[in-house]
């Protein structure tokens, strides 16, 4: 195989891929993740007009969900409709926190089984007699998700674009280009966007902040596609997990020294 085979037969995977996203946006709920991506281009024999440089660029992956998760008719109106009351009826932080006793009940109890699955799965705890006890058996599921062949989250790669999306701009001119991968950046999609579809937009906190910039600067566009009324940011859960294992790890890692800490814990 030379290596223009490769690449052609690359390309065409590529094409048909694209091809099969652009279809199941059509009939399927998805949503959609981007983020940056740098890649150091290397140039082993340079030349005035062969030089290394430092690429800066954006990939974004849409999530295809099952049918059975497609919302209902009219879901932007209703959107437009909750947000122009909530502009009027600011929220609870007490009802937020607190507004579900039997919430705080529920989520205890899953700490807890999952404080007891750890330790049930230490080398300690191997030979316990009671391993099986009923008490240490999973809380009952409240909302537990469909699964199976028919529900599976289906994962579309877009082709990675040589645009930086550290900027309002930048970020703007992202989307736009997404759009037009998926074959929704026309006038008729962008008008069916505007005022048939949600799509919720997922990135880091950075990302998320442009994206919710540019929403702020754009309430007084002429049309609810410019004013992305279809857009629910969405910032990265991964991230807040991650950071918050980050903060825990410095605050109590310590040392061998220090009693209670992590680090006498694992010595």
């Amino acid at each position: 195989m030379s290596h223009k085979w490769t690449a052609n037969a690359y390309g065409t995977l590529a094409e048909r891929a694209m091809e099969e996203a652009r279809d199941n946006i059509q009939h399927l709920p998805w949503i959609i993740s981007h983020d940056n991506v740098n890649l150091p281009m290397r140039v082993f024999s340079q030349r005035l007009h062969n030089q290394s440089h430092f690429f800066s660029g954006c990939a974004a992956t849409v999530w295809v969900l099952p049918a059975d998760a497609a919302l209902p008719d009219g879901i932007n109106d209703l959107l437009r409709a909750h947000r122009a009351q909530g502009l009027t009826e600011p929220f609870s932080l007490e009802d937020l926190l607190d507004g579900d006793p039997s919430a705080h009940l529920r989520i205890n109890r899953q700490f807890v089984y999952h404080v007891l699955q750890i330790l049930l799965s230490s080398p300690d705890f191997a030979d316990y007699a009671d391993r099986n006890n009923d008490y240490f058996h999973s809380p009952p599921t409240i909302n537990q998700l469909c699964y199976g062949p028919d529900h599976i989250v289906k994962q579309r790669i877009l082709r990675t674009i040589d645009q930086e999306e550290a900027s309002y701009e930048g970020n703007d001119k992202a989307k736009d280009e997404f759009f037009r991968q998926l074959g929704i950046g026309s006038e008729k999609e962008m008008q069916k966007t505007g005022v048939e579809r949600v799509i919720a937009w997922i990135g880091d906190q950075l990302t998320v902040e442009r994206l919710r910039g540019l929403f702020k600067y754009r309430y007084e566009d002429l049309n609810s596609f410019d004013r992305m009324d279809y857009m629910i940011p969405v910032f990265g859960w991964f991230h807040l997990i991650m950071a918050f294992a980050n903060s825990l790890h410095k605050q109590y890692l310590g040392n061998s020294a220090i009693i209670g800490c992590i680090q006498q814990a694992l010595d």
